[in-house]
This record gives structure tokens, sequence and C-alpha cells, in this order.
């Protein structure tokens, strides 16, 4: 078997070569322009299509249709009515119609060299199933459809450089992973599948992080896709955010905009691979993690700066999110990695909390927004004073996971890229090259040590693809150009046959480990791609920004 999307498109091609003959499988979601920014909704036309033809000699295909909604704990009995599958799930109404007669859910056909056959899955409303239009004609122009729509958007990506097949590969996952009607982002959409083969450490990443913000404004910007950056914007700043009280600031959202996403679970399930927990919903949502504050001030300051409008009543609920910052940063918090036990004195939530009031500053002093800037300016200080004395390891040279200790964290890689310190600091380097010699096995990077942290989960885990993109981005910063590229290069070899990455990696096998496909590593991958090829040229600010 063989995969591949095709050229540009999220269009999945499919091989399979048996002892008779070649079959390609072609599957996509067609894509209707004029209704992608309605919210969900039932309807009659096709989900998904499924489009097989027989390329040489003979082949037989087994097709099974089997639904399991609730997770598998409901029963659902499909019915053969007028040569289509039907099946009532509760609210829903599936049905599955061929080109060729279907008795049953399951089902053998046999194809010869030409023939073609196609499937499609309709989901609508309970005992109702219009009738369509159903040929292979008729799926081949959707797909003819679907192919010209993915080759306008990609053709909007105004990235040329060196990487450009991973990163417009990694930009036509992120718009997979979109919410069209908001701009919303899921972070996977996966749940549970393990970070180490029969560990514990099994999420459900289908809900949106604010800490993407910064990260994902950046990669669009750089990218080109300025109305995918303003629709992501407006999710973060109108729809799905209230005012933040000193109670804290909620870290993750569905895509209806719900924070409350409660966390469970299923027990009947065996897991994959025989990992347990499985585990819908995820209690992180409401965790004290201070530096989230950062993320969301620097996605609005790259939006002002890129020329969005921060309205008045945006500036109000930006302006509550610093003074969040300013009250609670001396606080222990859970921090970037949502850690389940042991809350820290975490070095990067400290720094990251400096990057809120100093993002609240440069935007309230360069568009006049209403500020106490000589308070503001006085706990901006207290922050960096605090992060380069107690977070500074003597010991490693280098800054390390909490004040007062000795332990290394990955994310303190973000020294650069947040402006923290000057790029050549002597300080960003020798803390680079201790993550490096401490947390890298090859170029693939750990966030941390679990033998050294005490994270409340426990177990194993792999290398992040996150952290090992974030080592060659900020080489990049430091002026390091040919170390950044050759390991960025190295680290593009560990992607899916078709040019995927999860969360994280085993560095023994190159197993790929965690939800798949992970927005979070493919932003990383773009803005490590961005500013390798910026500092090629001795350009390391941000395209359209003054520093």
């Amino acid at each position: 078997m063989r995969q591949r999307y095709r050229d540009n498109t999220n269009i999945l091609d499919t091989i399979f070569t048996t002892a008779t003959g070649v079959a390609l499988i072609t599957d996509f979601m067609p894509v209707e322009e004029r209704t992608l920014k309605q919210h969900a909704r039932l309807h009659d036309n096709p989900r998904l299509v499924r489009i097989v033809e027989c390329l040489s000699g003979r082949v037989r295909l087994r097709h099974v249709v089997d639904p399991a909604p609730d997770y598998g704990r409901r029963h659902v009995t499909v019915a053969t009515r007028h040569q289509h599958l039907h099946a009532d799930t509760g609210d829903l109404h599936i049905c599955v119609r061929c080109t060729r007669p279907l008795e049953s859910a399951r089902t053998s056909i046999t194809l010869h060299a030409g023939e073609h056959i196609a499937f499609a899955l309709r989901c609508g409303l309970p005992n109702r199933c219009g009738p369509i239009r159903w040929d292979v004609e008729r799926a081949l122009d959707l797909l003819r459809e679907t192919q010209e729509f993915w080759w306008q958007w990609i053709g909007r990506c105004r990235y040329d450089g060196p990487y450009r097949q991973h990163v417009w590969r990694s930009a036509l996952v992120l718009k997979l992973m979109t919410y069209s009607p908001t701009g919303a982002i899921v972070a996977a959409p996966t749940t549970s599948l393990p970070e180490w083969i029969g560990g514990t450490r099994n999420w459900d990443y289908r809900f949106t992080w604010l800490r993407d913000a910064s990260l994902t404004l950046f990669a669009f910007f750089q990218l080109g896709l300025r109305e995918e950056a303003h629709s992501y914007f407006h999710w973060l700043s109108t729809h799905h955010r209230r005012t933040p009280h000193m109670t804290g600031l909620p870290n993750l959202f569905d895509l209806d905009g719900h924070a409350r996403v409660p966390e469970w679970e299923l027990r009947h399930l065996t897991g994959y691979k025989h990992s347990q927990p499985v585990r819908v919903g995820n209690d992180a949502a409401h965790q004290l993690q201070l530096d989230v504050y950062g993320e969301v001030l620097d996605s609005a300051y790259l939006y002002a700066r890129f020329g969005g409008d921060i309205s008045g009543e945006l500036w109000n609920r930006l302006h509550a999110i610093v003074e969040l910052a300013i009250e609670r940063w001396r606080e222990n918090d859970a921090c970037i990695w949502e850690v389940r036990d042991n809350e820290l004195p975490y070095t990067y939530s400290k720094m990251m909390c400096w990057v809120a009031v100093d993002r609240g500053l440069r935007m309230a002093q360069r568009f006049g927004y209403p500020h106490d800037s000589a308070r503001w300016q006085k706990a901006r200080r207290a922050m960096h004073r605090a992060v380069v004395t107690e977070g500074w390891s003597k010991r490693r040279n280098a800054f390390a996971q909490y004040f007062g200790g000795n332990t290394l964290d990955a994310a303190m890689l973000r020294l650069s890229q947040v402006r923290f310190l000057p790029d050549r600091d002597p300080r960003v380097v020798s803390t680079i090259k201790a993550i490096d010699e401490d947390l890298s096995e090859g170029v693939l990077v750990r966030r941390y040590r679990t033998e050294e942290t005490n994270d409340g989960v426990g177990g194993d885990e792999g290398a992040f693809f996150m952290t090992s993109f974030w080592l060659p981005d900020a080489l990049a910063h430091t002026g390091d150009v040919e170390g950044a590229q050759r390991r960025f290069e190295r680290l593009l070899s560990f992607s899916s046959p078709v040019g995927l990455f999860s969360e994280e990696v085993d560095p023994r096998s190159g197993a790929l480990l965690g939800n798949y496909p992970q927005a979070f590593t493919h932003l990383s991958l773009v803005g490590a791609a961005v500013n390798i090829e910026r500092a090629r040229h001795r350009q390391i600010g941000v395209r359209g920004l003054k520093k």
C-alpha cells in the first residue's frame, strides 16, 4: 500500500497492489466554498467521497460500514433500502451510497482494469434521506471542484523558500484543522493517541488552545494567508473569550466557544495498542497557566502591527489580561506543559508574563490606549529582573525550568522568539547549548526529563516535535544558519509518508507518538522555516513589523 496527497491539495490517494491487479482509492471531503462560513449544519450533500479505480488487472474489494457512535457505546443497525445503506444514530442519519447496489454493510465488489465505482457518505436528520444524483461522473465533478479549491487556496501562500513542500503541506493541514465559521484551529483531530506506547499520557486534543495564538498569527501572516489570520484573531478577540477576571482566563475552548470541557475516562475502550486510559475532555481548561497571558498579548501585538484594528472594547479585555499578569505573575502555576501536580514558579511562565506587559505597553504607547504607564513599566522591570536572576542556574549556565532550580526545560528555547533578550546574548547562546546537550537525542529534543520533573502523570514520553523545531529556530536567531538548516532538514525526515507530523516521536525507533496531526508541530515547522530563511538573508525581524 502506498499513500500520498495529490500535489498541493488535501485529496488523499491510496494505491493497493494485489496478486491480481492494482487499485487506486481516492478519498476527499468535497468543498462547498459558498457555505464554508456557515456553522455546522445537517444537509444532504456528500460529506466524504471515495472513488475506486482499477488501474490494471482485476481487484476484489471488501467494503465495510460499521458506525460506532458515542465512542462505541451505542449499538447501531445498518439497513439496506433502495440499494443504499442507512443508519439512525440518535439525532443523526447516516447514508452510504454507491454507484453499484449495496446489499449489506459488508460488501464485496470486483473491478476490472478501467472500471470505477464511487461511494458517498451523507449525514442528515433522522428518518430523512432525500434523493440525490449519484454516479461516477458526479463524484468526478466533485473531485475536480475540490481540487480546484485547494489549488486556488494554496496559490495564495507566498512562502517560496527552499522548504516549500513541507511549509505548504503544513499550511494545508492547518487549513483542514480550522473551523471556517469562526477561524478556530483544533490542536489535533484525535484523542488519546499515546505519548508512549502502553503509557498513561493520553490526552484529548480536539479543542483550541489560546496558547497557540501568537504562533498561529505569525505563521498565517508570514505565509500571506491574511484571511485566515483575520478570522483566527476574530475568534480569539470577539466570539470566544469573556473579559477575564482575577479568577483567571480559560486556556482552551471547544469549537463552539465553550470553556467547560470536563475530562472523563472511557473505561470500556482498551486504547491504541493497549494504552490506557482513553480520555474525553481536558481538565487543563481551568488550570492556572500564566504563560497564556503573554501568548494572547503577543498575538494582539502581531495583529496590530500587521494593520489589524484593536477596538476600544478589545483593548479593555487586553488591558485586563495585562493587569492579571501583573497581579499573579509571582504565583506558582501549571505552565505550558499543563502539569497535573506540583505547581512551581516556572521560568517560562514568568517570562511570558513579561511578554504580556511588554506587548501591552508597546500597543498602548503606539496607539494611545489608556493604561497606567508607570505601574506597567515598573512591573515589566521587576519581571525581567526576576527571570534573569532567579531563573538563571549558575551550575547549568542556562535558564532553568523554575526559579531556584537546576532542571532544564526546552520551553526556554523561545527566549529569542519572544525577544526577551537579544538574539546573540551569551545567556541565550549558553541556554541553547545546555538544552541541546541535556535534552537532545540526535536532532530530537525532549521538553524535559521526566525522571527530573514531577508533572503528576508518571511514565515515559517521546521527544516533542515542537521543541525539536524550536531548537533550529533558536539557532537561526543566534546567527548559526548552517547549524539551524542542517538540523531542520534532518527533522523533516521524521514526517509521516504523507508529510504530516504528530505531537511526539520515539527517539529510538522514529515511530510517531501522540495525537496526529498536531497543529503546534506544524506551526513550529513553519516558524522555523521562515526564520531560517530570514536569517540566511540577515533579516531576522518579523516581516511587516518594525522592532
